[in-house]
């Protein structure tokens, strides 16, 4: 019986693989970075919030703007608006996150609005 020579299959199985591992390990850290973003602009978003509620009397959109950008300077969008007639306040941010190898991945948003309820201050995550 005749006995086959095996060599290059492992050769041949790690060249198809290697590329595909590489793959799956930059999109598992491109997440990971989304989602990290993700919580830095909902963090900033409430704090924001949570300062202006605290001083409503003497804050404005331009102040808590500037307060954005000094936590996020990067953002694609930024809106806010101060209702004093209800105390109340509504935060959007978007941000545009790039993957590791260069292209745009996707556009994160974070939308919160704050007010007083019953002398209770009501911070929550509000839909687009």
């Amino acid at each position: 019986m005749m006995k086959l020579n095996n060599k290059g299959q492992t050769l041949v199985m790690f060249v198809i693989l290697i590329p595909i591992i590489l793959m799956v390990i930059v999109l598992v850290y491109d997440l990971g970075n989304a989602l990290y973003e993700k919580e830095r602009l909902d963090n900033t978003s409430y704090l924001v919030i949570d300062y202006g509620l605290d001083n409503i009397s003497e804050v404005d959109e331009n102040k808590l703007i500037s307060l954005i950008q000094e936590n996020s300077n990067d953002l694609s969008s930024i809106k806010v608006l101060v209702d004093k007639s209800t105390n109340s306040i509504t935060i959007r941010l978007a941000k545009r996150i790039s993957g590791t190898l260069g292209f745009d991945l996707i556009e994160i948003k974070s939308n919160y609005m704050g007010s007083y309820n019953d002398n209770k201050k009501i911070i929550d995550r509000v839909g687009d």
